[in-house]
């Protein structure tokens, strides 16, 4: 065999090996073994041929046969199947009560997804090693209260649903200074209460309801003098309507509008306003901002018990981390400006602008019974505050 025998040779051989192989590699169902009959949400999204997004939206609604392992969705292809098709599976489920709200991860209406209910997931044996009255697990079955993460995003995302109703109690401690000339240092020190009231009218409209109350201790330092004044007295009732103007769905944010009035049922603040929330779920995360005015009908930028000035704006923006059905973190950046004066053009207006940075952990104790510790500091200023904050909420 001469060499370009050779060459010929090496060269059938060659190309034999990347036919091969190409053919290999376009027909792997050749080589693989049964499908699994275990799925991840990647290999169900496959399945289902929709965004991995949509199958742990539908997921967390119990919208599909799953289960939750740990901190991850595992599904059965057999009951995929048959719930796709309409099997006996999808005849014996059980219907859901309400329409998937904004605070459920549920993309209902996403492209390419018959919302149907998924089937009931069998009952589970209780686990010896949880302690007395902790919260249940769920696995792939939504609770039937409000989970903390819904909890922790409230009036940012999760409405509530028609007849429902949400108490909340909460006391907050804040110590702040102020230098209002070279030898003028002023202390405060605020505690303060607020009682709300939350109610879903419908399933997309809810109403709040805020009274606060607050007592308040100045201490002024002028050189060698010291000057103390406490005050303390109940805040102006504040009400608010809110309800979903868009849900959210694939590439699509959930959108909140509001509704905001402060009525003068106490030093006298009055106004009216509104805003917009967006928030999108990024699942265990779901991230939000929002933008609201209020204008201040009645303002008294003399009286120290009042807050509003006649221009109020409010920026938020922040994300909440679901680390179960019983535990939420939260980071929220909170902005505002006033367009205060000096009521008499001598005393010292409040700052116009005002910056917080706030912490906050959502702890689910009992059955619709939640704890909220926070904590909130100023950024920006010569002497930031700090603000400490606890809260009971309770759902019917």
């Amino acid at each position: 065999m001469n060499c370009l025998e050779l060459r010929r040779a090496v060269a059938l051989v060659s190309l034999f090996v990347i036919t091969a192989l190409a053919l290999a590699s376009g027909c792997p169902a050749a080589q693989a073994g049964p499908d699994p009959e275990v799925l991840d949400v990647d290999d169900a999204a496959a399945l289902l041929r929709v965004e991995p997004a949509v199958v742990r939206s539908l997921a967390g609604a119990s919208l599909i046969p799953a289960r939750r392992v740990g901190d991850q969705w595992r599904f059965s292809r057999a009951a995929l199947l048959e719930w796709l098709k309409g099997g006996p599976a999808a005849d014996a489920s059980r219907a859901v009560a309400t329409p998937p709200g904004v605070g459920e991860r549920a993309a209902s209406s996403a492209r390419g997804v018959t919302r149907e209910a998924a089937p009931p997931p069998a009952q589970d044996t209780p686990d010896p090693r949880a302690a007395p009255g902790s919260p249940p697990a769920t696995v792939g079955e939504r609770p039937a209260t409000p989970t903390a993460e819904e909890i922790a995003l409230r009036d940012q995302r999760a409405l509530l649903r028609r007849g429902a109703v949400t108490v909340e109690l909460s006391a907050s401690h804040s110590h702040s200074e102020q230098s209002l000339f070279p030898v003028i240092r002023q202390e405060q020190r605020t505690v303060g209460v607020q009682a709300a009231l939350r109610v879903g009218l419908l399933d997309d409209l809810q109403a709040t309801l805020r009274v606060p109350g607050v007592w308040r201790r100045t201490t002024t330092f002028t050189g060698a003098t010291i000057a103390g004044e406490r005050d303390r007295y109940a805040g102006d009732l504040s009400v608010s309507l809110l309800g979903v103007a868009w849900r959210e769905a694939t590439g699509r944010p959930n959108v909140i509008w509001s509704i905001d009035a402060v009525a003068p049922s106490g030093p006298g603040d009055r106004g009216i306003g509104g805003g917009l929330v967006l928030s999108k779920s990024y699942d265990p995360a779901v991230i939000f901002a929002g933008l609201s005015y209020l204008r201040g009908s009645a303002v008294d930028a003399a009286d120290s018990r009042r807050s509003l000035a006649r221009h109020n704006l409010g920026l938020s923006m922040g994300y909440t981390y679901a680390v179960n059905d019983s535990l939420a973190l939260s980071t929220v950046f909170v902005g505002t400006y006033r367009n205060s004066q000096s009521g008499d053009g001598v005393t010292i207006a409040p700052p116009r602008e005002r910056y917080q940075l706030q912490f906050g952990l959502t702890w689910l104790l009992a059955q619709g019974v939640f704890v909220e510790p926070g904590v909130a500091m100023r950024l920006g200023g010569e002497s930031p505050d700090l603000t400490t904050s606890l809260s009971f909420t309770h759902s019917f």
